[in-house]
């Protein structure tokens, strides 16, 4: 393998969002042995480079399940492409969540997730409160920060330049039932659709997807995504299988990434997983 192409939340993250120093580490030393790094997420640029020490040698990303592709330059990264969904979808599908009293945050390529401040009342009843136990730690950290952030909230939404729209619910009924809505309306809208975590759903453009937005990015190095090595944990990682030359799944994976995987790592997000497979796997 030439390259490999790892997932964020569940794979290279543990669950308070953080990298490990001994990932850091092992993808160093990777990168020093002629290994490719990329990142291929749901995440779009912003909440990439958020969480990601500068440290880590990334030749480049995969942003918001393949909306917006992006190649290292020096010491920034250059856009190569970028998507984003018509307008009256958006408006269309905002306006339901609102109805819903779901809470969402609307993403554009190069900012965090937004959320008109007229629904900020009924979003504080949705995310606020105590921990759910079936809710990561990082997601229950970040809403708090969100109800508090004042950056998050807006008095307009540029609509014609989102290219994904995020859900999350501290109620399990409540979010499953908005996911069952999604995807009735799927088809009609023309979205592909993932939920990452038992506590969100997030919506894309039709037709992009990690496995697309990483054939984008390795033609820029010359190489074939059957060069790739992936690694991931969720549903919108199965995209990525499809056109790697190798795929792994996370210890911490749903049923449906392990059955799609060559092999699976021995320890989860949690214990460190990735590190200790990249270092069996590749720096022995």
């Amino acid at each position: 393998m030439k390259a490999i192409a790892l997932d964020m939340d569940g794979t290279i993250l543990n669950n308070r969002g953080e990298y490990s120093p001994r990932l850091v580490e092992a993808l160093t030393k990777l990168h020093d042995e002629g290994m490719l790094i990329f990142i291929a997420t749901g995440r779009t640029k912003s909440g990439i480079l958020r969480v990601t020490p500068k440290e880590v040698p990334l030749s480049g990303f995969v942003a918001a399940s393949g909306m917006s592709i992006y190649k290292r330059a020096d010491s920034n990264y250059d856009k190569i492409v970028s998507y984003r969904f018509d307008r009256k979808l958006v408006e269309e599908i905002i306006t339901s969540a609102k109805e819903r009293e779901i809470y969402y945050e609307a993403f554009t390529a190069e900012s965090g997730g937004k959320t008109l401040k007229e629904d900020k009342e009924y979003s504080a009843r949705d995310i606020g409160g105590e921990q759910p136990e079936t809710m990561f730690e990082y997601e229950h950290v970040q809403l708090l920060k969100t109800l508090n952030n004042e950056e998050q909230w807006v008095d307009e939404l540029n609509m014609d330049e989102i290219l994904k729209v995020f859900f999350i619910s501290k109620n399990i009924d409540k979010i499953d039932a908005w996911f069952d809505y999604l995807s009735d309306q799927q088809k009609r809208l023309d979205y592909s659709l993932y939920k990452t975590s038992r506590h969100n759903s997030e919506i894309m453009l039709g037709g992009k997807d990690k496995g697309t937005g990483l054939e984008v990015l390795v033609k820029e190095y010359g190489l074939s995504t059957e060069d790739v090595h992936a690694i991931g944990d969720s549903m919108n990682d199965l995209p990525l299988f499809e056109v790697c030359g190798r795929k792994t799944a996370m210890a911490n994976s749903t049923e449906s990434v392990i059955s799609a995987a060559d092999d699976v790592t021995e320890f989860s997000n949690e214990e460190d997983g990735l590190a200790i497979y990249l270092e069996e796997t590749y720096l022995k």
